[in-house]
């Protein structure tokens, strides 16, 4: 039996973990950590993207080298408008993040090897090797939790390249100007050269499942209305993020572990978005380790809880979205709330707000000459605990 020893374990190589071990590496190359991920590859199959204004700007600085695409406006569509919103936007590619990556941290990650113990001071692997560390944090992913109430943010996306050029100069975060299938649905599109463009069917709903034959169908449906049927698909990839409706938080959290990314649900409740939190908490822990704290978990723990309390405007958000609007009307939430300021608009994605901007956001979803949510089951869902 082999046995590992290290000063900080990082359980699961995804997103969180990537981006911690980086900033942990950025500062100092004598701290000694090790990375373990149960796949051959970094980050898996994922694109990340999130609003510049959604972490400072000490913090874009450092995370910029990891950044695939960048640019400054994107477009929304929506049935009765279309508007193009400014402000900077970015995108992380997993194969592109792995690529730069693994320079940098290769001799501190095993690949192939899944976990199947972990406590805060040992892991145990499939292969029999085990890893003693003084400190532990679990970021393996997303799963279940007792106690927490969620609805699904699903999607399946497309990369093509066209044969000839798509003029889409910047990405469409949300075309709601098509049928209306299994809740809020929309197409969002990211431009990643002249020919190539990632499509994604993106759906609110109810259910986590997804019939990839009839989402596949129903982007070829869109890429005709478009006229990019003249194409070849270079890879696919599919998702589920929950969208957080209620619950106690305590049935989340590790009270041994500190944990990090979508495993602390460590998102944004109503858009799924992770990356924001992820250089957030890698901010702080690696000042920590820097500093030789020996109260990382601890931090970790704090931040999760802080951040949960902040949200429930969110959750609060969430439950009159699923509990108190039709499925087929949810769209209109979103239409009227993408007539706000773009400085609105930024705050509610960075989760940074005052009070008084808090109010003008919930008055501009529910405003309008129609409401889509009723005031009465609106009140039922604000105050429904399960």
């Amino acid at each position: 039996m082999k046995t590992i020893k290290t000063n900080l374990l990082i359980a699961g190589g995804g997103l969180a973990s990537c981006i911690l071990a980086y900033r942990i590496k950025s500062l100092s190359s004598d701290i000694d950590f090790l990375v373990v991920e149960k796949d051959h590859q970094l980050g898996g199959n994922h694109n990340w993207s999130f609003h510049t204004t959604d972490i400072s700007n000490s913090q874009f600085e450092w995370l910029s080298p990891l950044i695939t695409f960048r640019w400054n406006e994107h477009d929304v569509v929506f049935p009765q408008y279309s508007r193009t919103i400014k402000g900077g936007y970015n995108t992380i590619t997993s194969i592109d993040m792995h690529e730069k990556l693994m320079p940098l941290i290769g001799n501190h990650v095993l690949f192939d090897n899944a976990i199947n113990y972990l406590d805060n001071k040992v892991a145990k692997l499939d292969d029999g090797t085990v890893i003693e560390a003084d400190i532990v944090i679990d970021a393996m992913g997303n799963s279940p939790s007792k106690g927490i109430t969620i609805a699904y943010q699903k999607f399946l996306g497309i990369e093509i390249e066209l044969n000839k050029t798509h003029n889409i100069e910047r990405p469409i975060l949300m075309d709601a100007a098509v049928e209306q299938i299994d809740g809020y649905r929309f197409m969002y599109t990211l431009p990643f050269s002249e020919k190539k463009l990632l499509v994604e069917d993106t759906r609110y709903s109810d259910s986590s499942q997804i019939n990839e034959e009839e989402y596949q169908a129903q982007i070829m449906k869109y890429l005709d209305m478009k006229g990019w049927q003249d194409c070849k698909i270079i890879k696919k990839e599919k998702g589920v993020l929950p969208i957080i409706l209620n619950g106690n938080y305590s049935n989340v959290f590790n009270k041994e572990i500190g944990m990090i990314g979508m495993k602390a649900l460590l998102c944004h409740p109503t858009t799924g978005y992770s990356l924001p939190h992820a250089v957030k908490i890698a901010d702080l822990i690696s000042s920590k380790i820097y500093n030789k704290s020996n109260k990382i978990n601890d931090d970790i723990k704090q931040y999760s809880i802080q951040s949960w309390k902040k949200d429930e405007f969110f959750r609060v958000l969430n439950r009159m979205l699923f509990w108190a609007c039709e499925p087929s009307s949810r769209y209109k939430v979103f239409q009227r709330f993408y007539t706000l300021p773009e400085s609105l608009i930024a705050k509610f994605y960075s989760r940074e707000y005052l009070f008084i901007e808090k109010i003008k956001m919930m008055i501009g979803m529910m405003d309008g000459f129609k409401p889509p949510i009723k005031i009465g089951k609106a009140l039922k869902a604000l105050y429904r605990n399960e």
